[in-house]
């Protein structure tokens, strides 16, 4: 709708009719650290006659942790909308990372007009320190563990000296560090209980260290608790890259009963509309989903997670889905 009317006021020589937008919707924060959540706040303004609702804020990475302040907006009010980008996670390098805001107008006597805003932050990341990997997949029926390696090749390396999880049926263990040839290491284990309540949701792990510069280390932990038999997919959680010349990529996901027993799936989708699923129909031994991240999406590194929903065994089977961006 704003680019329309801009385009609009252009050819005619009038000025662009006011809109809700932001003064400075591209934040370019120039060379950063890895390590440390990348902050920063958008700020967001009604400038029209009307009311403006913000009816979504889509991430175009889930590396991005969202906050808005207020959803609707009487005429000349503002509102902040706080972006968080998980820096561990992304690559070294130029990065650029988008929100959408997607909102309706409501003017005095006139029908609702909807629109939407993109928002931009961008930065070049470099890295001194390293977390491996930089995120956590349980998908089990029982208890298991997981271990990720900490990493620092500074004269003064950093110590994780504490850790919190988000949840209790999620353990942290501190190991003892490592100095070697290339830099001190720390191991860090963490720990699924088998009391657990089944399904799936996003957890996180902090990881508190000496260092000034990187007093807290954020872990994404993604957590699939499986009832005992219930249907499992293979791979369990997919990552992919679009290789250069390619205009999406794909991967082929397999659902089985552990007893043996035909499955069959009543659909499925992703919670990033962008990513496309598709499912095979009937019941057999072996029912398969197609995940497919197109170009504009797996240019630059994020994730999602796709959602199948079984038919006669009934719940839901979770599939992690991230891609590392383009080579």
């Amino acid at each position: 709708m704003n680019t329309l009317i801009l385009l609009s006021a252009l050819a005619t020589g009038q000025p662009a009719p006011a809109t809700f937008h932001s003064p400075a919707p591209v934040a370019a924060k120039g060379d950063v650290k890895a390590g440390p959540p990348l902050l920063h706040t958008f700020d967001l303004t009604n400038a029209t006659a009307g009311t403006v609702t913000i009816t979504k804020v889509e991430a175009g990475c889930g590396c991005l942790r969202q906050a808005l302040a207020t959803e609707v907006l009487p005429a000349g009010e503002k509102t902040k909308l706080a972006l968080e980008v998980n820096t561990l996670t992304q690559p070294d390098g130029p990065n650029r990372w988008q929100a959408t805001v997607s909102y309706k107008v409501e003017l005095p006597g006139a029908p609702a007009q909807t629109g939407t805003l993109l928002l931009q932050l961008t930065a070049t990341l470099s890295r001194e320190i390293s977390v491996t990997p930089p995120q956590i997949a349980f998908s089990a029926a029982g208890e298991v563990s997981k271990e990720l390696v900490v990493g620092d090749k500074r004269a003064k390396p950093l110590t994780v000296l504490k850790a919190a999880s988000s949840a209790a049926h999620l353990t942290v263990e501190i190991g003892q560090v490592a100095n070697g040839a290339v830099g001190r290491t720390q191991p860090v284990t963490i720990k699924l209980a088998a009391n657990a309540p089944t399904g799936h949701r996003d957890e996180s792990v902090i990881l508190y260290t000496d260092d000034a510069d990187y007093p807290e280390l954020r872990i994404p932990v993604r957590v699939l608790k499986r009832a005992a038999g219930a249907v499992t997919a293979t791979p369990e959680a997919v990552s992919v890259r679009l290789a250069a010349g390619q205009t999406e990529v794909s991967t082929l996901v397999q659902l089985r009963s552990p007893d043996g027993k035909a499955v069959s799936i009543a659909g499925a989708e992703s919670d990033l509309p962008a990513v496309q699923v598709k499912c095979s129909t009937g019941s057999g031994p072996v029912a398969t989903v197609r995940i497919t991240v197109p170009e504009t999406v797996a240019a630059q590194p994020g994730r999602c997670t796709v959602r199948v929903r079984m038919n006669d065994q009934g719940g839901e089977v979770s599939i992690p889905v991230s891609w590392a961006g383009k080579k």
